[in-house]
């Protein structure tokens, strides 16, 4: 058990410092060869020391926890414990963590926000033609699509009618029964190219080719209305699918008409969609579904929803392609207000696909501010090394070997043919396509993470208070690893240290006065009542608590009517205990207890003793850890020297 000290330290010294300012500093103390300087130490102590901090402490007080800390520190670091790979695997996972909030950029994010907000002002009615193309498709197939969807287009233009040319023409299966009417929707509804293409096009008119991971698509706005935001409702359906007779059909229409009329007599919405709704998914909770906004049911339904005026009011029964709906309002809420919409727009930003978009305006500044610059002439040599093997996770990185020229450079930092190859051979499979393709797609994936790279490097000297966290984190893990290893883990599994250690110190764990007690829990107040009676009736015989319970069982036909449990109790343990009088041989009064009745019996008075250590093994694994960890300190003192320099510590306040 790891002491509340070192709980303290841990934590506080894992707490981003906000605002700290680098200084040199002069030199507050030496430890082994570590310098510390009055900055880091002020810094620190500082902040342990803040308002919420959980434990207020003088500068001295805490000189020796600090002293105490870099000790175990220095210890790791000597024992080469932050050269291990796990070590270094837990570390770089943490700093990964900890540079992500500087390494995006708020700015674009805000922007993507913003427009969201104003794009979720109006719905829009659009169709599309697809001109299908694989999303890894090369140049000469990206023509090829392109050139389609333009003539496609010009079909458009020229008077044709949309649907029939987007039945004909649109790769979109569904196109051939709705001649590509993609119905209402709004933001977040489709993917983000798609959406921007289609919120970029005036009512009436035809979209240039929008390309999309799908392929490419010609889009025709046909309207537009104002914004009808989300709603929730909840429903009671009558399933009616296809293999139905027509009789059948006529049924359910009856039955879910017979619904509509209890609900209009009274009946409650909820109590009804749990009993007869046969949406399953819905019913537990009173037919009630999630929030949705346009595009997101079927349409029937959603207009049918949309159509209810108040909260509470229901519609006539609706049918869909699933079957008869009686629809209940529960909730409304509109996107009319930014502030108040604005956190969970961008939550809705960060997790769909134009977060994409985000990432990329950052690295192009990040490229733009480090002068990046490529030789892209040297990534032309890979297209004759890397064949089709590499879809099969075999191709050789060996086939790469004599190239070593540069492919690129940002800031000082030049990034080599060879780098790109160890790449590739680490970053082989996926989906077939043309090897010059896949080329191109791992040479962005690779100048994309050492950009951010870079720039996570950089992040020590632009941020200091990244750089003491990071530094924290460091010394964190190796403290935490180091005393698993010597304190906490070894009091664990040190099974005759713990025992030498009881033996010694025995006399600290003890019980006071006890009472021998068996506890009494009845189902209800006839048990109880019973059990008192037939208890109150076998004192002249000396009948056994069991006895009772036995005739109890037999009373009430029930085997756990009536439970026994074996406890002993110190002063303070229980409140019906401290009410009995511990000289005699008594029960208690009874007590309600989760719909049942308690009680106990006094069964005899235990004189204070010493725990076995089964019986303290908690508590003295605690104390022998409090030991382990006081001896390690005292072997890190003597062997590592400290020095410190006393009138620059009277200073700090």
């Amino acid at each position: 058990m790891k002491t509340l000290h070192y709980f303290i330290l841990l934590l506080l010294l894992i707490t981003p410092v906000l605002n700290a300012q680098e200084t040199d500093g002069e030199i507050l103390m030496t430890i082994h060869d570590r310098e510390v300087t009055v900055d880091e130490f002020e810094r620190i102590y500082n902040k342990n020391n803040s308002n919420t901090a959980l434990e207020q402490q003088t500068v001295e007080e805490y000189l020796d926890l600090f002293i105490n800390f870099k000790l175990k520190v220095i210890e790791a670091e000597e024992l080469g414990m932050d050269t291990l790979e796990s070590f270094s695997r837990e570390f770089n996972g943490y700093r990964k963590q900890l540079a992500k909030p500087y390494l995006s950029d708020q700015e674009e994010v805000d922007m993507l926000v913003k427009e969201a907000f104003e794009r979720a002002q109006k719905e829009l009615h659009g169709s599309h033609v697809l001109i299908r193309m694989n999303e890894f498709a090369g140049p000469e197939d990206t023509v090829i699509a392109y050139t389609k969807a333009m003539e496609v287009r010009q079909r458009i233009l020229s008077g044709e009618d949309f649907s029939t040319v987007a039945k004909a023409y649109s790769d979109d299966p569904s196109a051939k029964n709705n001649g590509g009417d993609l119905g209402w929707f709004t933001v977040f509804r489709m993917v983000y190219p798609f959406e921007t293409g289609i919120y970029n096009t005036p009512t009436g008119e035809v979209s240039i080719p929008i390309r999309t991971r799908f392929g490419y698509h010609v889009i025709k706005v046909m309207e537009e209305r104002p914004a009808r935001g989300e709603v929730q409702v909840a429903h009671i359906m009558v399933m009616v699918p296809e293999s139905m007779t027509e009789e059948e059909k006529v049924s359910a229409e009856e039955k879910i008409n017979q619904y509509y009329d209890s609900i209009q007599s009274g009946k409650d919405f909820a109590e009804m969609a749990k009993k007869y709704s046969e949406d399953r998914g819905s019913a537990g909770s009173g037919g009630t579904l999630p929030w949705f906004g346009t595009g997101r049911m079927v349409a029937p339904f959603e207009e049918a929803s949309f159509g209810l005026a108040s909260i509470g009011d229901y519609a006539e029964p609706v049918q869909t392609s699933f079957g008869w709906h009686i629809i209940k309002l529960i909730g409304q809420k509109n996107y009319d207000d930014f502030e108040a919409n604005k956190a969970d727009l961008q939550a809705q930003v960060t997790k769909s696909d134009r977060n994409t978009y985000s990432k990329t305006a950052m690295i192009e500044r990040i490229k733009t501010k480090n002068n990046f610059s490529e030789l892209k002439g040297n990534l032309a040599a890979f297209y004759s090394v890397v064949d089709s093997s590499v879809f099969d996770r075999t191709w050789d990185p060996a086939k790469a070997a004599n190239l070593d020229e540069t492919l690129f450079t940002i800031g000082v930092h030049e990034v080599s043919q060879a780098e790109f190859a160890s790449y590739i051979a680490s970053h082989q499979g996926g989906t077939k396509m043309s090897t010059e393709v896949f080329v191109d797609i791992k040479y962005d994936e690779f100048v994309e993470e050492q950009v951010l790279q870079y720039e996570e490097n950089q992040l020590p000297e632009k941020f200091p208070e990244f750089k003491y966290l990071v530094q924290e984190y460091h010394d964190g893990i190796l403290l935490f690893d180091l005393t698993d290893k010597l304190v906490w883990s070894k009091a664990v599994e040190d099974s005759a240290g713990l025992e030498a250690f009881y033996g010694e110190h025995k006399s600290d764990y003890h019980w006071e006065k006890r009472m021998d007690a068996t506890v009494i829990t009845c189902k209800d107040e006839e048990v109880a009542q019973f059990a008192l009676e037939q208890l109150s009736k076998g004192k002249r015989k000396k009948m056994s608590i069991e006895t009772v319970q036995s005739q109890a069982w037999t009373e009430f036909s029930d085997s756990s009517c009536m439970v026994l449990e074996n406890r002993k109790f110190e002063t303070g343990d229980n409140s019906l205990a401290d009410q009995m009088d511990w000289s005699k041989d008594t029960y208690s009064n009874t007590q309600a207890e989760d719909d049942k009745v308690v009680f106990i019996i006094n069964n005899k008075v235990l004189k204070p003793s010493v725990k076995d250590l089964d019986e303290c093994r908690g508590l003295v694994t605690a104390d022998y850890q409090n030991y382990l960890e006081k001896q390690w300190i005292e072997t890190l003192r003597a062997k590592y020297p400290v020095k410190v320099n006393e009138d620059l510590l009277s200073k700090i306040k």
